[in-house]
């Protein structure tokens, strides 16, 4: 979601020192390490101060606790690394290990999170022997080592091969996760067995990494979206009838829904009304008790979003229509001493084990969740909604947790939910610890976060967590929220996101979550501005699969809108003929310079497309003319902006009644020198003002002498918003346009 969160360290670990050569159920005298000297392939090279120059993974020298120690192979941020190994033909392999260095603020390296193994007879199709998770976890401390290893005779092999301890094949894979912005270090990986085909030596059934699809597992949501009514100043936690409408269903521009948009609904809550975190572990009885009144009041949220989906059901006349319904559990911490009596013995519940130990913490834990669930399938029945349906309940806590009981926590709730008849859904971010291990806790449904949209992470970051989606059975959220609304680097972001799930193929097969922020859908869906509506309209698209890579509004993507349309049957074929043959009028219209007359051509092509008579007599759906509204609106929206119009502002002096603050003053031209300040508030093209307690000093008005009496189009102005550091865009504007001298703007 909105943040990635690493793990706390584990203070006992101790370096490790390199493993000997051979353990186990391979320490006879025929095996050894069969990739000695051995050539490999890397996925991506490494870093050139830290280069690989032939041999270093296999030539049998261990990296000693330096970094400058030549032994070390590095790799910087990233995609997860591949290396391939091709022993000539099959051999029976009984251990694999690959070892690696962590130096920990000092330097910026980190053991990989996961590491995973896998052979194949092809080189092509790969079966997986282990995933493993660091165990030195990513505290700060001195100069660290650890081996991360399949050991056949202990770990045996995935895949129904119970009784399997060697396995039999000719190339092997090590593949390790990046840090998005750490370094990693590799010297030393080993291939322990033999040439021969020892006894029960098996070959291993390769696995076709696919991301999890919608159908049983996600009780048939193929799109859930997320909607966060935990406590908030500006009250964006309380959901209203009219803010759910454009996030269940597809509005026009008119606000009117015309078809269902997402099929599932996730309510979760972050902080309660104590500034206690739910996800993080913080919170205690009274805050759960707070979250469940709020969502089950009588005109609560998810009354709010019955009463959405019976409007919205009867606007489409699917009166029956039920939304699918995901509700939270909160993260009972691990270090909560006083939670609160839930059972009615007195006895405040400790879910501290240093206090009341292990066995009873873990055990209380599950008390107070099984508590928590009992009360949502109580307030869900006495509610009786119409038109919701409750499908799964969700495991806000974003990793698996460190702590011994962690999984054992996760395994019993799972065991709880499913008692519901319910599905278990998680949402584990980027950095997750163990989230591999999905299947095995008892999660049905599970989307890995990508964590892109908010910066700090390379571009294909989209394309390595659709990858590590894929490859543990899992599938992605997708990212953005309300910045997408005011800066173009978060909206070409949010792009991103929908172009990689078309590349990828997470838009054609894949289950998705949702991430907005909190009203990003909203807000996108009732702006008036057709470029922001188009973002909507792309999600649209997107929800449905059929959104295109550079599908920007163009006469040729609008025709080819229609022509999709008509073999959708949602425009009738001769009336798609209609509207082919209007926008090649308008093509020669921009053809021959005509802007003006293309504008009244499409303002025309529009009224068409409304017309109520079309709309009688189903010559094309409501949401294919609202689709092609958006494009058209968009398109009058640029030729309006090209009939000559030029910034009349360009390089000009102006006036300010109150000077910038000096830390970020104006030299004079700041504001009409072609230069934009970009998302970075220490640039220096941005003049920053400070806001004041007194109202009288809160607004700025910027005034521009134009010369001479000028027609004015088009005024815009430019701002920043960084809640980091404290700034905020203006709360309002007003420009005075006409045919006068001047331009003011009122903040």
């Amino acid at each position: 979601m909105a943040a990635v969160l690493l793990m706390s360290p584990v203070s006992a670990v101790q370096a490790k020192s390199p493993v000997p050569a051979a353990s186990s159920a391979v320490e006879e005298t025929q095996f050894r390490n069969l990739a000695a000297d051995l050539p490999y392939e890397w996925s991506e090279e490494p870093e050139a101060s830290r280069p690989d120059v032939g041999y270093k993974l296999t030539d049998g020298k261990y990296g000693t606790l330096d970094m400058n120690d030549p032994a070390w192979v590095g790799h910087l941020r990233g995609k997860t690394r591949e290396v391939v190994f091709d022993l000539g033909e099959e051999k029976s392999i009984g251990k694999i290990t690959a070892h690696f260095f962590q130096d920990y603020p000092t330097n910026s390296i980190l053991v990989p999170l996961t590491v995973s193994m896998y052979v194949s007879d092809d080189k092509e199709n790969w079966g997986l022997l282990s995933h493993n998770a660091t165990q030195l976890l990513w505290g700060e401390g001195p100069p660290r080592q650890e081996t991360f290893e399949w050991d056949g005779s202990r770990d045996g092999i995935k895949g129904g091969y119970a009784d399997g301890k060697l396995a039999y094949a000719r190339y092997v894979k090590v593949t390790f996760t990046m840090h998005p912005s750490q370094w990693s270090y590799i010297d030393e990986i080993e291939i322990i067995g033999t040439d021969d085909m020892v006894e029960g030596a098996v070959k291993v059934s390769a696995e076709q990494p696919r991301f999890l699809e919608p159908g049983e597992a996600t009780a048939g949501i193929r799109n859930l979206n997320l909607l966060y009514n935990g406590q908030y100043a500006d009250g964006l936690g309380d959901w209203s009838k009219e803010r759910i409408i454009p996030n269940i269903s597809y509005v026009n521009k008119d606000g009117e829904p015309v078809d269902w948009l997402f099929d599932g609904v996730l309510y979760l809550g972050l902080a309660s009304p104590a500034g206690r975190d739910f996800g993080v572990g913080q919170t205690i009885l009274e805050d759960w008790k707070w979250y469940l009144d709020k969502t089950f009041a009588a005109a609560g949220d998810m009354q709010q979003l019955n009463e959405a989906a019976v409007e919205v059901g009867t606007k489409l006349n699917q009166p029956d229509h039920k939304v699918k319904v995901v509700l939270m559990i909160p993260n009972p911490g691990e270090y909560v001493n006083d939670f609160g009596d839930v059972d009615g013995d007195g006895v405040s519940e400790s879910f501290n084990d240093s206090v009341v130990g292990q066995e009873k913490a873990l055990e209380n834990r599950i008390k107070v969740v099984q508590w928590w669930l009992d009360q949502v399938r109580q307030r869900w029945q006495e509610a009786n909604y119409s038109n919701l349906e409750l499908v799964g309940m969700y495991w806000l806590e974003e990793q698996i947790s460190t702590s011994e009981t962690g999984p054992d926590l996760v395994k019993a709730v799972s065991d709880q939910v499913h008692n519901m008849n319910l599905k278990f859904f998680w949402i584990p971010h980027s950095l997750a610890y163990k989230s591999f291990m999905w299947k095995d806790l008892g999660f049905d449904a599970v989307a890995l976060q990508p964590n892109y949209f908010f910066g700090g992470m390379d571009s294909d970051r989209l394309e390595d967590a659709a990858n590590l989606a894929k490859q543990y059975g899992m599938s992605n959220e997708i990212e953005f929220d309300d910045r997408m609304l005011t800066d173009d680097v978060f909206r070409e972001r949010y792009i991103e996101y929908l172009d990689s799930g078309v590349r990828t193929g997470l838009m054609q097969n894949g289950f998705r979550a949702y991430y907005q922020g909190n009203n990003a859908v909203y807000n996108l869906g009732v702006s008036k501005d057709p470029s922001l509506r188009l973002m909507y309209d792309w999600l649209y698209q997107y929800l449905n699969g059929t959104y295109t890579i550079d599908s920007s509004p163009t006469l040729e993507t609008m025709a080819e809108l229609v022509r999709g349309y008509v073999a959708s049957n949602e425009i009738n074929a001769a009336f798609g003929d209609e509207l082919s043959y209007r926008l090649q009028i308008i093509k020669l219209l921009l053809d021959e310079n005509k802007p003006k007359d293309a504008v009244t051509y499409m303002q025309d092509f529009l009224a068409h497309i409304h017309d109520p008579a079309v709309q009688a007599q189903g010559l094309i759906s409501a949401s294919a003319a609202t689709l092609l509204d958006t494009y058209a609106q968009v398109l009058i929206q640029t030729w309006s902006e090209g009939w000559g119009l030029s910034n009349l502002a360009q390089g000009l002096s102006y006036t300010i009644s109150r000077p910038p603050n000096s830390s970020y003053p104006d030299s004079g031209n700041e504001l009409t020198n072609g230069l934009f300040g970009g998302t970075d508030f220490r640039n220096e093209q941005w003049q920053g003002h400070a806001g004041s307690a007194y109202p009288e000093e809160r607004s700025r008005t910027i005034t521009f002498d134009l010369g001479r009496n000028k027609s004015i189009g088009v005024v815009r102005a430019h701002f920043l918003q960084d809640q980091g550091p404290g700034i905020y865009a203006i709360m309002h504007s007003n420009s005075n346009k006409s045919h006068g001298s001047s331009v003011t703007f009122t903040l």
